[in-house]
């Protein structure tokens, strides 16, 4: 199977203005996430949707592809890129996830040779974390596939505290990096409606639930982080 990583990245965020072209050191944050790529070993492809983003990766070995700006998600512009691609497996690594440990990019590769859609989780060791709406949680069956994602505190700690929970089960940090078969990223984007649980959640991975597709989920060596606010930002620079 012919395997690549794709980058989707837009120019407008809300959060935080232009979050994936702001410098760390001597090179933006679009830069830091498509050298750790490219660490994988696999095709690197940038979907954008500004000429910003060839301007500033002129000087890496990846593909760069314009797509449409009205475009919903990134998973939407990597479809857009991907069905004129010859490609069978892609993961979805978003431009704003520098941190994510290349070994468990290809572990989602490997998964990928007997499943459909894999995708990443860890462990949440603070309440604060779990709690936290910003931060998606997933819950896992004896298999190792989601059942579900939630921005709420999924399993909900009913009859204990959050302390004794953690020796009963670790509840599980959903980290957004995707890996697909090609036939079904094209369903996910130009065949499948949003469910409503999908509208309401505003969680895109839910459409595939809702539809019958079964996700595997991988813990990752290692937490990352991911750049949507100022204080991520300063969070990554001071890791760097």
């Amino acid at each position: 199977m012919k395997k690549a990583i794709f980058i989707p990245a837009r120019r407008g965020s809300t959060r935080l203005k232009d979050k994936l072209l702001l410098p760390v050191k001597d090179k933006p944050v679009i830069a830091w996430t498509v050298e750790n790529a490219l660490k994988v070993g696999y095709p690197v492809v940038v979907v954008c949707d500004d000429l910003e983003f060839k301007n500033v990766l002129k000087d890496y070995p990846v593909e760069v592809i314009l797509t449409p700006s009205d475009l919903k998600s990134g998973s939407d512009r990597v479809a857009f890129a991907l069905k004129d691609l010859d490609y069978d497996t892609v993961v979805n690594l978003q431009g704003d996830e520098p941190t994510v440990d290349p070994q468990d990019i290809k572990k989602i590769f490997q998964a990928l040779e007997k499943d459909k859609v894999a995708t990443l989780s860890y462990p949440i060791e603070k309440e604060e974390d779990y709690i936290n709406p910003n931060i998606v949680k997933v819950v896992i069956d004896k298999d190792n596939y989601a059942l579900y994602f939630s921005r709420s505190p999924i399993p909900f700690y009913r009859d204990i505290d959050f302390s004794k929970m953690l020796n009963i089960l670790k509840p599980q940090k959903h980290i957004g990096i995707y890996g697909y078969r090609k036939e079904v990223l094209l369903d996910f984007s130009f065949k499948l409606s949003p469910s409503a649980i999908e509208e309401v959640e505003k969680l895109e991975q839910l459409r595939l639930l809702y539809n019958g597709y079964k996700i595997k989920v991988i813990q990752a060596s290692k937490d990352t982080l991911g750049i949507d606010t100022k204080e991520d930002y300063e969070k990554f620079c001071q890791l760097i």
